[in-house]
């Protein structure tokens, strides 16, 4: 379809005919998927609409091949290749809404949403103190990120399952992730400073981040398999969400009560340490 627009705009007749029976092609087989997946299906709300999803690329489809071919009637013409970019971009849209139709697609779009809802509690100034020591805060946040931890390795391995497994480990992932969070700003209530609470602050929205680039990279493979560096590109989105975790404990495990107390009275020592050493 890229292929049956940039031919059309250069005016190149010979390969946009070729790039419209190529469009054509690929339409026949999106159809005799779309029949595949509806009938595999037990919910008729969602076999109708995949259907309906896959109608509107057809027909999408069969207004941006007539605009194709006005736009060769006069290459150059502002208009005529205003209206083939705006069918395009639809045609585009209709295709994403097509894809989205496939089991387990809306469980991970809802997941990504959930993320997105629970990611707005850290847009604020500041947070109130915690009403916990901080033991048990730091505990809850332990426990908290192993599970999200895991959840992201179930994600990663549901990617290679049925589609009803990567629905279920995305619905996980998205309630470990929303227990972390607020395990998360329950520990930045326990900073000791402003800056120290900022600190905590970025580092749950660069897990959030993680979070939903995981995600989406784990809809985008399981949408195409055989994409080139799909997994390689998973495997990175699962890294860096495991990096970031660790990344946040380091840091709360830091700003401990008395740590820095500790650090400043070692690096003191460290000096008389020295100091002595130097005149013996």
């Amino acid at each position: 379809m890229a292929q049956l627009l940039t031919c059309a705009a250069q005016g190149n007749e010979h390969y946009t005919g070729v790039a419209a029976r190529e469009t054509a092609q690929a339409l026949k087989t999106l159809a005799q998927a779309a029949r595949g997946v509806a009938a595999s299906t037990t919910d008729p709300v969602a076999a109708h609409a995949m259907l309906d999803s896959a109608r509107d690329v057809m027909e999408g489809s069969a207004m941006l091949i007539q605009e194709a071919k006005q736009a060769l009637a006069a290459p150059g013409d502002a208009d005529s290749q205003q209206r083939l970019a705006q069918v395009a971009k639809a045609v585009s849209h209709s295709l994403n809404n097509c894809v989205n139709c496939l089991p387990g697609q809306k469980d991970v779009d809802v997941a990504l949403k959930s993320i997105g809802e629970s990611s707005k509690k850290l847009l604020v100034d500041s947070l109130p103190p915690s009403s916990k020591s901080f033991q048990e805060a730091q505990s809850e946040l332990n426990q908290a990120a192993a599970d999200l931890n895991q959840s992201a390795g179930e994600v990663v391995h549901a990617t290679r399952g049925q589609s009803g497994e990567l629905a279920a480990a995305s619905g996980k992932f998205s309630d470990d992730f929303d227990e972390f969070l607020d395990a998360g700003i329950e520990m930045a209530g326990q900073a000791q400073t402003k800056e120290d609470q900022i600190q905590v602050i970025g580092n749950l929205k660069s897990i959030s981040m993680a979070s939903s680039k995981l995600l989406l990279a784990a809809k985008s493979l399981s949408v195409d398999p055989g994409a080139p560096n799909a997994k390689n590109l998973l495997a990175a989105a699962a890294r860096a969400v495991t990096e970031s975790i660790n990344q946040l404990i380091t840091l709360c495990t830091q700003q401990a009560p008395g740590q820095k107390e500790c650090d400043n009275a070692l690096r003191e020592l460290e000096v008389i340490i020295h100091f002595k050493s130097s005149y013996e």
